[in-house]
């Protein structure tokens, strides 16, 4: 029941599988209000780059510590995500009327690299369905096999070798709301909090 998410295939790759570098939707209208910090969105915008965002789309591949001021997002991994390798796989979601889920699934990594892949997945919902989060909350991040976290501009084999490393949390960009899990940068399963690191990528697993 899950379609692939369609990007701007003009600029990037063509349906049916999108296959892109640094693309978003257009704006995308959910059946369902999704309260973000005491604001109620029903309109947002998929990114390919491991994250969804309310204010307007967001290509931006270098992944900023929380918070920023830059756009307002969850962020279930914002990393570069690069699908154009055939071995790579591609981003699905599905919306239903009181859920959205959007699945980065074995998602290789920029420069058309599918060496490694992560699998990873992001679920809002109105606050009252339990299908999928229990009551009350309303912002799933669930993680399978995570093998990278940085792309070449900053990376080399999937792993940062500068201060490029991937960002997980929910940002509102007024510099008060925000939440930051951890920034992931290095191969292992090590945490050490989320503004220290980086952290091993594993550890999402």
């Amino acid at each position: 029941t899950f379609e692939v998410v369609p990007f701007f295939f003009f600029l990037f790759g063509p349906p049916p599988l999108y296959r892109n570098d640094d693309a978003s939707t257009a704006k995308i209208t959910i059946p369902f209000n999704f309260c973000f910090y005491g604001t109620s969105f029903n309109e947002l915008y998929i990114n390919n780059n491991g994250n969804i965002s309310f204010d307007g789309p967001q290509p931006n591949y270098r992944p900023d510590s929380l918070p920023t001021t830059d756009f307002m997002a969850l962020a279930a991994f914002w990393a570069d995500v690069d699908t154009r390798n055939f071995n790579s796989g591609v981003v699905y979601y599905k919306i239903e009327p009181t859920y959205m889920i959007v699945t980065w699934d074995s998602v290789g990594y920029y420069n058309t690299h599918a060496d490694k892949k992560n699998s990873f997945q992001l679920i809002i919902t109105d606050g009252l369905d339990s299908t999928y989060l229990s009551a009350g909350k309303n912002v799933g991040f669930r993680y399978g096999n995570m093998e990278w976290t940085t792309g070449d501009i900053g990376g080399i084999n999937g792993f940062s070798i500068l201060t490029t490393q991937a960002t997980v949390g929910a940002n509102k960009s007024d510099s008060i709301n925000f939440v930051q899990f951890g920034r992931f940068g290095k191969a292992g399963s090590d945490y050490d909090g989320p503004y220290a690191g980086p952290d091993g990528v594993s550890w999402l697993n």
